[in-house]
């Protein structure tokens, strides 16, 4: 269900701490973008400020510096079959300001492995690691315990995608 939004718990390095990663965008002899194999284009740059615009938004429990990230097209499976656990634009909100809540403590990176670019649509290939205290989430009106909180730990490979949009690039699929 909306509890699956696993990959908007994870999160990007610091611009200038990226991990050594591999790029399909581009000659690997030419100029890199510092601390990483992806080629020194403006297109990278600008795709990697967005995720990082999403990573610090996250880390500061920013559920609309998150959300000013997403393109209105922002569609997200879950990863399942099952169309219930399926994110559009119009609940990231909601989801965003409820998970940012429950997070008491946070820690991830991601090792950027491959941007590739066709015309407007960009998809960007990573490897997180990530570790995140939760607390309980407590129905108001009850009291009753809705979310129960935990510490969970994630490292597994991720894709953004992402759309440009009058010049500005915009997820519409992985947080």
């Amino acid at each position: 269900m909306r509890h699956r939004l696993r990959t908007l718990l994870l999160g990007l390095l610091v611009a200038g701490s990226l991990a050594p990663v591999a790029s399909m965008t581009g000659c690997k002899n030419g100029p890199t973008i510092p601390g990483t194999e992806i080629p020194d284009t403006e297109e990278n740059r600008d795709i990697l400020r967005v995720l990082e615009r999403y990573r610090t938004s996250f880390v500061r429990r920013d559920a609309a510096g998150v959300l000013a990230t997403a393109h209105p097209s922002y569609y997200d499976p879950a990863g399942t079959d099952d169309p219930t656990d399926d994110i559009e634009y119009s609940e990231l909100g909601p989801i965003l300001r409820e998970r940012l809540a429950q997070l008491e403590a946070i820690r991830f990176t991601i090792d950027y492995l491959e941007i590739n670019v066709v015309q407007d649509r960009a998809s960007v290939k990573v490897w997180i690691d990530a570790s995140f205290q939760l607390r309980d989430i407590v129905d108001p009106d009850s009291g009753s315990l809705r979310v129960e909180g935990r510490h969970t730990r994630k490292q597994d490979h991720a894709m953004f995608e992402l759309v440009r949009d009058q010049g500005a690039w915009r997820i519409t699929k992985g947080l």
